[in-house]
């Protein structure tokens, strides 16, 4: 505690304070000395942060005092020691390190291929695409988790089955101990990319052991495979059994484990076309996984989210597949082109909007 003058790198991507009126504010997280310390800035500072993302550096001054009581605990499960006031910031960054400049480098271009879309449209692409929920509206936010469609904008395993589906043509051409490595690699390159949120933690650890499994030739349970991703993130960082998006997460991928097939059986024999049935099941699974951290964390459930699904998951899934290398070739060649390159994203974008609407007005009216 007490003043501060140094180097600070920036542990997250600055997020503004109230996106919807495009307030000045912007809140950060630095790392000064190895802990972390939360920042609320405004004017000259705020703009010159609000242009950087996490792991660049910056030389600034401030006091730094402790978090209020009644935000103490939630702070500590994000490793946030303290708060940082009366912030003034330099105009010389460091771009830190060659992975660090890498990945910026891929975000930036991310967000100027998205800039092609609406704005409300481009902070959904982003969310769906690499869980970068930062810009979108409180409408939106709340559409999304009254209609049980808050996951889609949570990179989690759908997300990393697309990124390796996509790198798949490369990879199955490489020899096994090659293609454990390259797999590997573009597994913490995205995790990296998405800042390592703890539902991408988990999907990301558990196809990190399926890969190494498959290449050394064992044979490991689904079940035994998500309680060794479980087990090993909570001793490596015991704060993530705090994390919401870990309950849901873990819950979630527990339920498709276990209830998926039995419920595609019991939908059968209801004479339930394969067609549906599959989808049913494997959403129905997912809610149930889910139900209850959501009761828990919020005081509610969102049944309305097995119909849901049904609709928005297979256009997001499009979204998430093609939508990573279609807005980086629409940032690479700008404006112009770069628009019609994104409008399918733009109409796959607002169904998925489109359904969580109406399933918010639904579940209103049904409340």
């Amino acid at each position: 505690m007490g003043s501060f003058a140094g180097v600070a790198t920036l542990v997250t991507d600055p997020v503004l304070v109230n996106a919807e009126s495009r307030s000045s504010a912007v809140r950060a997280v630095f790392i000064l000395q190895g802990w972390r310390y939360q920042a609320t800035l405004y004017g000259g500072s705020a703009r010159r942060v609000a242009q950087h993302l996490a792991g660049e550096s910056v030389h600034l001054s401030g006091e730094r005092s402790e978090v209020s009581p009644s935000q103490k605990h939630r702070r500590a499960t994000q490793h946030i020691v303290g708060q940082l006031s009366n912030v003034k910031v330099a105009s010389t960054w460091s771009d830190g390190s060659a992975f660090t400049r890498a990945t910026n480098r891929i975000r930036r271009l991310l967000a100027f291929g998205a800039s092609r879309l609406p704005a409300n449209e481009a902070a959904l692409f982003l969310g769906l695409v690499i869980g970068d929920d930062r810009n979108q509206p409180r409408a939106m936010l709340s559409a999304f988790r009254d209609s049980g469609l808050s996951h889609l904008t949570a990179v989690s395993g759908q997300n990393i089955a697309f990124v390796l589906a996509g790198a798949a043509p490369l990879l199955t051409r490489m020899r096994p101990r090659t293609r454990l490595v390259a797999t590997l690699s573009v597994l913490a390159w995205f995790t990296v990319l998405t800042r390592a949120e703890p539902s991408v933690l988990r999907a990301a650890s558990m196809a990190a052991i399926t890969v190494l499994c498959f290449t050394a030739g064992w044979k490991v349970k689904s079940l035994v495979v998500l309680a060794l991703c479980v087990a090993g993130l909570v001793v490596i960082d015991p704060m993530l059994m705090w994390q919401v998006g870990f309950w849901m997460s873990s819950g979630a991928t527990a339920g498709l484990i276990v209830l998926t097939a039995p419920l595609q059986r019991a939908f059968r024999k209801c004479r339930m076309p394969n067609l549906v049935a599959l989808p049913l099941a494997t959403t129905t699974a997912a809610q149930i996984g889910t139900a209850l951290p959501l009761y828990l964390v919020f005081g509610r459930l969102s049944p309305i989210g097995l119909i849901t699904n049904l609709f928005a998951v297979p256009v997001a899934g499009v979204v998430m597949l093609v939508g990573l290398p279609l807005c980086l070739f629409a940032g690479v060649i700008g404006t112009g082109l770069g628009d019609v390159v994104m409008l399918p994203m733009r109409f796959g974008v607002r169904w998925v909007w489109w359904v969580a609407v109406i399933g918010q007005r639904c579940a209103t009216l049904g409340g």
